[in-house]
């Protein structure tokens, strides 16, 4: 599942070495493991994309780093509300040139925590269009009666549900 977006968005990095990339995962601990898989895949490639978890472990010594250089950055719902949005400033790299916001494991967000993501994704969208950017939202999700529908709630976008599986 994780190919349908690491691809396009890879290759619009690799296109476009200012454009950027989030990925939202709702726990750190699938951040992390996304990471190391994502990490491979590059390394493998033998390209110069940057990719960093970002999250409440991330030291603050590395953070500016993280700011100023990440092609891509691996966080969680928690982390973009409370460490990311409200320093939009310190960010402005990032969201000035957005291109993919990757929403992964989109069948937790619901009830309460649905809730809470779709506001913070409400803020994050305001946010982009304040730096001029207009990102591209890629979600993704284990099967469930109604993507379509749970992903438009989540993103307040029409959205085209894409369910056919072209592996071999």
């Amino acid at each position: 599942k994780t190919l349908c977006y690491n691809l396009p968005v890879l290759n619009t990095l690799l296109a476009d070495p200012t454009a950027r990339a989030m990925y939202l995962f709702p726990t750190k601990a699938l951040a992390q493991d996304q990471y190391a898989g994502l990490q491979a895949i590059i390394d493998a490639a033998g390209v110069d994309i940057k990719t960093y978890p970002y999250d409440g472990d991330t030291p603050a010594a590395e953070r500016k780093l993280i700011r100023q250089a990440g092609h891509i950055i691996i966080t969680n719902p928690d982390m973009l509300h409370s460490g990311i949005l409200p320093h939009h400033t310190r960010w402005h790299q990032l969201f000035e040139n957005l291109r993919y916001v990757v929403i992964d494991e989109m069948h937790g967000y619901r009830g309460v925590f649905g809730s809470h993501v779709a506001n913070v994704i409400r803020r994050l969208k305001r946010i982009c269009r304040h730096y001029g950017s207009n990102p591209q939202f890629i979600l993704a999700s284990a099967t469930i009666a109604n993507p379509g529908e749970l992903a438009g709630k989540l993103i307040e976008f029409d959205v085209e549900v894409i369910t056919r599986n072209g592996a071999p």
